[in-house]
């Protein structure tokens, strides 16, 4: 969860920075456009493959918790701190470099603009985009479709299974317990939370990459339907519209961790453990839970 939040926050970064022609525009109208010329080539390639890796980053989340509940007393020693470092790693630089070579399609080039009388940073395809323009967009355009498809299903079987496998054990804990037989199928607060954590996952993925599947399909189907074609306004205005679906999920997640894990709270209060914010925190955190135990008893 970690690695998705970190993922989430150059994201967000990424479109701060996107944004600042606003600010520039201010000084200089001519450096406000080259600015916005030169981000759509440099950072909607980021918001959009950054999207992706936290979408497979999300899958490898929901293989892991299915682990833990399937095989918990094995986990332990399978999923070693190494071990997930190493394998979100990996996630993170193959999936970014899956979609990197699109970097590569575009020159930024100088030209005189009239209206400023200064010269203008504009994008245009280059070499490498007309000798690979057909094999290279149909891979891009299938690879944006099959990524989320294969992350979102892998993310509903394995909370399929995890419910199974916690309602199985909420029983096996019921009657060894000795409970009333109407409490017996009832899974207990922290299955439960479990369960509520991915389910809000799976929406959050859904409505986030939901248009940018249907996006990549439109175009496959259209091939005017990109940047530098005949649909080229209509494409900009629809990618201004994902981005609004992309940075939410970015800014959503880092929410929905922290308040529904514990292991991700205790994480990101350990990185800034010092500081006054994360002790303000950990106090608000313990007077409630005191206050609700003494509530409780």
């Amino acid at each position: 969860m970690t690695a998705i939040s970190i993922w989430d926050l150059i994201k967000c970064i990424a479109a701060a920075m996107q944004r600042m022609s606003g600010p520039i525009s201010v000084f200089s109208e001519a450096d406000a456009e080259s600015w916005t010329n030169i981000c759509i080539v440099a950072f909607n390639y980021l918001i959009c493959f950054s999207t992706y890796v936290t979408s497979v980053l999300a899958a490898y989340v929901a293989v892991e918790r299915c682990l833990c509940v399937c095989i918990p007393f094995k986990v332990k020693w399978l999923l070693t701190p190494k071990v997930t470092f190493s394998v979100c790693l990996f996630i993170s630089l193959f999936i970014f470099g899956w979609f990197a070579v699109l970097f590569g399609v575009y020159d930024i080039v100088w030209v005189m603009n009239e209206t400023y009388n200064k010269s203008v940073a504009i994008y245009q395809n280059n070499a490498f985009y007309y000798a690979n323009q057909g094999p290279l967009f149909e891979y891009y355009n299938l690879s944006g479709i099959l990524w989320p498809l294969v992350s979102f299903a892998v993310i509903v079987v394995c909370t399929t299974v995890i419910a199974y496998k916690l309602q199985e054990s909420s029983k096996f804990r019921s009657g060894r317990a000795e409970v009333k037989v109407e409490t017996a199928n009832q899974l207990s607060n922290r299955d439960r939370q479990v369960i509520k954590m991915l389910m809000v996952i799976i929406g959050v993925y859904v409505v986030g990459l939901s248009p940018r599947i249907g996006l990549y399909l439109a175009k496959y189907l259209i091939y005017d339907f990109y940047f530098l074609r005949r649909y080229h306004n209509i494409f900009m205005f629809v990618s201004y519209v994902l981005w609004i679906f992309d940075l939410s999920n970015g800014a959503v997640n880092f929410f929905v961790f922290y308040s529904m894990s514990t292991s991700f709270k205790t994480t990101f209060l350990n990185m800034f453990r010092n500081t006054k914010l994360a002790k303000t925190i950990t106090h608000k955190s313990s007077e409630h839970k005191s206050s609700t135990s003494q509530t409780s008893f």
